[in-house]
């Protein structure tokens, strides 16, 4: 049964996230207000397997997150399943994924960090196409002059999760 997808739901304090898994770990966490329907037809086109919901094999992941959102330190343990991310997507999505809980880092720094210091824009990319926020925390990530920069669920969802973690 590896060519499932297995998925949940919960409610969070700005409204529905959804996580999905496959055998590997968790593959992708969507915090932009969309229905049921809308993220299953998001797993069929992202990753051209059937999803089906179910709520015991992601209660792990549901539960991290639900204690993260209700304002708790969380040290995600959930596997990740990052096969979807080009060589360069999962470097960046490693290195954000090692800042630490209320502190912020620029494009600019991820880019160095990683060896590659022209790469600032094509960071921001990859920051943009991380899979699993807030497990890879992709909001603690803004532009080197103190602005936030973007964020795939809005900006307001950006300043209401550095809000959460401050």
């Amino acid at each position: 049964m590896t060519d499932i997808i297995h998925y949940s739901c919960l409610d969070s304090p700005f409204g529905p996230v959804f996580a999905a898994k496959t055998i590997k770990g968790v593959c992708l966490v969507s915090l932009s207000k969309i229905s049921e329907a809308k993220f299953q037809s998001l797993l069929r086109k992202r990753f051209r397997k059937d999803a089906i919901r179910d709520d015991r094999k992601l209660k792990n992941v549901i539960h991290e997150l639900s204690d993260y959102f209700n304002g708790n330190r969380v040290n995600f343990k959930s596997l990740l399943d990052l096969s979807i991310g080009t060589g360069f997507q999962k470097k960046v999505w490693m290195k954000v994924s090692e800042i630490p809980y209320g502190e912020l880092r620029s494009y600019k720094w991820i880019a160095n960090e990683i060896g590659n210091p022209d790469a600032v824009r094509a960071v921001g990319n990859a920051v943009g196409e991380n899979p699993v926020p807030p497990i890879i925390p992709c909001h603690r990530v803004i532009r080197s002059d103190g602005n936030l920069g973007g964020f795939s669920s809005g900006i307001a969802l950006k300043k209401w999760l550095l809000k959460l973690e401050k």
